[in-house]
């Protein structure tokens, strides 16, 4: 059976990422697909360090709220990493766990040991929400997250930015906007995980 895990990255529970990534998953659910739904604020995490001890061995030294999580990626078939657009691109929870997969870097590319192979196909998916109607937004933090899942060996499964949110939870008003990233979370498990 498929697995999604689903990050949420915004520090507002309830949040239009949040909200958004929720309607996402729903889609995945109604395929039965098991969803695990994660909120970075809620756990203890520290940045990287940049200490380098991971290129030892591929394993981060830093013992905190992390350590669980590197099982979840390793373990799921999908992974949706859903912020809200702060400054242009994504949010600061978001990037720290990014960032703490140094240690994945390491093992991919120095010690030539990944967590994931490539073979497994695992796909991954960045679902941004934000206030400004500025495209570009979107498309750093679909960088970032495109270099982030070719370093995990996940493959970039796509990417929906939802513009003119700004308030907390305004996207409940907007049917539009929850049915786009309905439609994203059918789409990503139509072609990604079924």
């Amino acid at each position: 059976m498929s697995s999604l895990l689903a990050i949420s990255s915004s520090p507002r529970r309830h949040g239009n990422s949040e909200l958004a990534l929720r309607a996402f998953c729903r889609a995945a659910e109604e395929k039965a697909i098991t969803v695990e739904l994660i909120r970075l604020h809620e756990l203890k995490l520290n940045p990287c360090r940049g200490c380098e001890l991971c290129a030892r061995d591929g394993f981060c030294v830093v013992e905190d709220n992390m350590q669980p999580l590197y099982k979840k990626v390793a373990a799921a078939q999908g992974l949706v990493l859903a912020t809200p657009i702060y400054f242009g691109s994504l949010s600061a929870q978001l990037k720290i766990f990014i960032d703490r997969f140094e240690c994945w870097w390491h093992a991919k590319y120095r010690l030539k040991k990944p967590f994931v192979l490539r073979e497994q196909q695992k796909a991954g998916f960045i679902l941004c929400t934000g206030a400004l109607h500025k495209p570009e937004f979107g498309h750093n933090a679909a960088f970032i997250a495109g270099v982030f899942f070719n370093s995990i060996n996940y493959h970039y499964g796509g990417m929906l930015h939802l513009q003119g949110l700004d308030a907390r939870g305004e996207i409940e008003s907007n049917p539009a906007a929850l049915q786009a990233a309905y439609d994203a979370g059918a789409e990503f498990v139509r072609t990604q995980l079924l």
